[in-house]
């Protein structure tokens, strides 16, 4: 999502898995309990997204706080003709990382979100080809700011037992 430039935040409410050699879940059906069906209508925390926002609001920064992250293999880089197809799917952001973790996060019913930052416009809407140097140059001049937010976060972070991610798993 051209929306979001390097060096911004986002806090995803949605996932698309284009991963294809992860293990994704916890619940295979090779203990007594059987395969589990996981809802995942809300996959990220609603409570932990809200703190992630306001934490980097705390910090001076601003932090989309809608986005549907799209999560694929790599360690390559994607093709011009898959970030068309995933921006066709609703995809604002590309990743490499993300997938299990909040699979796995809502089968052990614990709050779990995530916190983005872009460090590139991807292949196809970049005027130049995409560098790992380009990805960790980014990521030295906003780590300040990503810990920054963090902090804050933590900061905000509160138990709250009631929480939907806490329900059983059917």
């Amino acid at each position: 999502n051209e929306a979001l430039p390097p060096g911004a935040f986002a806090t995803p409410d949605q996932f698309l898995d284009f991963t294809k050699q992860r293990a994704l879940m916890f619940f295979e059906g090779e203990d007594e309990h059987g395969v589990k069906h996981l809802d995942v209508t809300v996959p990220y925390c609603p409570a932990c997204r809200e703190w992630l926002q306001a934490a980097a609001e705390d910090a001076g920064e601003t932090c989309g706080p809608v986005a549907t992250y799209l999560c694929a293999e790599g360690p390559r880089f994607e093709t011009p003709a898959e970030i068309r197809m995933f921006k066709q799917w609703g995809a604002d952001l590309v990743g490499m990382t993300g997938i299990p973790e909040v699979v796995l996060a809502r089968e052990a019913r614990m709050c779990y979100a995530s916190l983005c930052l872009v460090s590139n416009m991807a292949a196809g809407i970049s005027d130049s080809p995409i560098t790992h140097y380009e990805v960790t140059e980014l990521m030295d001049r906003r780590i300040a700011a990503l810990e920054a937010v963090l902090e804050a976060a933590i900061g905000r972070a509160e138990d709250d037992p009631s929480c939907a991610c806490r329900q059983p798993i059917i």
